[in-house]
């Protein structure tokens, strides 16, 4: 099993990243908003879930471990494969499908491509109670930090050096960064961290 795997991003799109690293190129299957989130950025981790088949080994990559964790919690339920549960994340950010769930609007997950009425329910039914608690945790532990576009790369910097999306947001946020480079502000917000 792996945790994560960094390295050089080779090639991105459509539902996959390639990833160098020590000369191998990992073929992760990704969702589309990890390769947005990722976008411009050419050294990236990606964490990573191994599926292993009577037909194969694929690679499951995510721009987090809070999308990992979500990934997880989808594929437990019964009907759902890895390949829809990274359909579903394609679909929709993690904290409004934990918000959707917690809320039970099985109509917001009605809306996501390849996911059917009776899905959507299932979803919200299996994993409302599971979410309602880690959802309320993260809520209370880091709050909803609003972070400048213009910072993304230093969100993204600190998310490759281990952070959460979430924990680097809260670090940046602390800091002023009119003025400074991508580089100053990651610098910052380790110092200060």
């Amino acid at each position: 099993m792996y945790d994560y795997i960094k390295g050089k991003k080779v090639k991105a799109g459509n539902g996959v990243i390639v990833l160098e690293n020590a000369g191998i190129g990992y073929v992760f299957n990704v969702s589309d908003e990890c390769i947005k989130r990722l976008d411009g950025l050419e050294n990236i981790c990606l964490y990573a879930y191994l599926s292993v088949k009577e037909d194969g080994v694929t690679l499951f990559g995510f721009y987090g471990e809070e999308e990992r964790a979500m990934f997880m919690k989808l594929i437990s339920i019964s009907g759902i494969g890895p390949k829809v549960a990274v359909a579903i994340l394609s679909g929709i950010t993690v904290d409004k499908l934990a918000s959707s769930i917690v809320s039970e609007n099985a109509k917001e997950l009605n809306k996501i491509k390849g996911v059917g009425k009776k899905t959507a329910e299932r979803i919200v039914l299996e994993l409302k109670d599971q979410i309602g608690k880690d959802f309320k945790q993260e809520e209370s532990t880091v709050s909803d930090v609003q972070v400048d576009e213009s910072n993304d790369d230093a969100v993204m910097a600190l998310m490759t050096l281990g952070f959460t999306r979430k924990e680097a947001e809260a670090k940046i946020a602390r800091i002023d960064t009119s003025g400074l480079s991508v580089e100053e502000v990651v610098f910052s917000a380790l110092k200060n961290a």
